[in-house]
Formats: C-alpha cells, sequence, structure tokens
C-alpha cells in the first residue's frame, strides 16, 4: 500500500497482518481518487472505519483541510499513528465506536465509510450521518462494499454513481435534493 498523489507521493503505508482487517487495494483507491480529484483540495474529510488510515492520509497528501480518522480497534488507531507520522496537515485519530463520532458538531465534505462487509454497520453509519446532518450540502459519501451485498439508502440519500471492481464495489452518495429534509 502506497500514497498514490500529492505531497507525500510514493510513500509506504503499513497494514495489518491476517485477514480481520481488508484495505483498499491500490487500484480501488486510484479510481476512487480519480473520480474525487476536484473535490479533495481543502475539504473537510471523515474516514470511518478507517483501518490503517490510507484513504484520510491520501486526501492529507492530496490538499484536504482537515482529515478526522475513526475506528474502534486500538491496533488500526496504533497503524493510523505511524502510517501518519511525517504527514503535515490537520488531523484527528479518534479511537471510538463510529456512532460516537457521529453526534457531534462536525460537518464534512468527503465522508469514507469502508466498513466490514456483510455488516449493516455502513447502513447504521449512513442512517446517523443523515439524521445529525454530518454531510455538508454538496458533500459526498464514499461507501466501499462487496459488490454483490445489496443494502438501503436513508431516505434523504442517493447514489449518483456506482462502480465496480472485481468483487468490491464503490458507491457515491450524496442528499437527495427530491427529498423534504433539514440539512
Amino acid at each position: 500500500m502506497r500514497i498514490i498523489s500529492g505531497n507525500y507521493k510514493g510513500r509506504k503505508l503499513i497494514s495489518f497482518e491476517g485477514e480481520s482487517t481488508r484495505p483498499t487495494t491500490d487500484r480501488v483507491k486510484e479510481s476512487l481518487f480519480n473520480i474525487l480529484q476536484f473535490r479533495v483540495k481543502d475539504s473537510d474529510v471523515l474516514d470511518l472505519f478507517a483501518g490503517s488510515g490510507a484513504l484520510g492520509i491520501e486526501c492529507l497528501s492530496r490538499g484536504a483541510k482537515k482529515a478526522v480518522f475513526c475506528d474502534n480497534s486500538k491496533e488500526a488507531v496504533s497503524v493510523i499513528e505511524k502510517n501518519i507520522k511525517n504527514i503535515k496537515g490537520d488531523y484527528k485519530i479518534f479511537n471510538a465506536d463510529y456512532k460516537s463520532l457521529l453526534k457531534g458538531n462536525e460537518k464534512y465534505d468527503i465522508i469514507f465509510i469502508d466498513a466490514p462487509y456483510k455488516s449493516n454497520l455502513a447502513e447504521n453509519a449512513m442512517e446517523l450521518i443523515f439524521k445529525n446532518g454530518v454531510l455538508k450540502l454538496g458533500g459526498v459519501i464514499c461507501y466501499e462494499r462487496l459488490y454483490s451485498s445489496q443494502y438501503v439508502l436513508p431516505t434523504g440519500f442517493k447514489a449518483y454513481d456506482t462502480r465496480k471492481y472485481g468483487i468490491t464495489a464503490l458507491d457515491f452518495i450524496t442528499y437527495d435534493e427530491n427529498s423534504s429534509n433539514n440539512w
């Protein structure tokens, strides 16, 4: 795993040993950031279920204003801390359950959701994001999931693009301007 572009291009990132965490592959990450390229600079980013922190770190390398990392695993937080060492930028790392972070007053331009496959954590996170107005108007949720999995978006959100990479899918989700809500 490596940083693909920006100030820290080429820097290697460490990951986890074993099968407990599934990092986003460089191929998927490169495609993801080709799609997001004009959104990242000066953005506020939330990397939920952050794992190694690769997505948020990529954003900092590309000029994001701030990145917040959240993972409930102490091992993940330790890996993020090692990966972000010597990376300049405004960032915070939380060793916490995603629910506690989504109750705050922070709002984000980009939210990465890379929850464990075959769990309902991503859907629950999106419910809280919508309920608490965590996504800024015009912002995007990037949801990495198993392509074969089905899910239901909360009322008020819409997926405007889906890309498939082997068994992985990336969904790009934003507010549905046709729904009545109070963002």
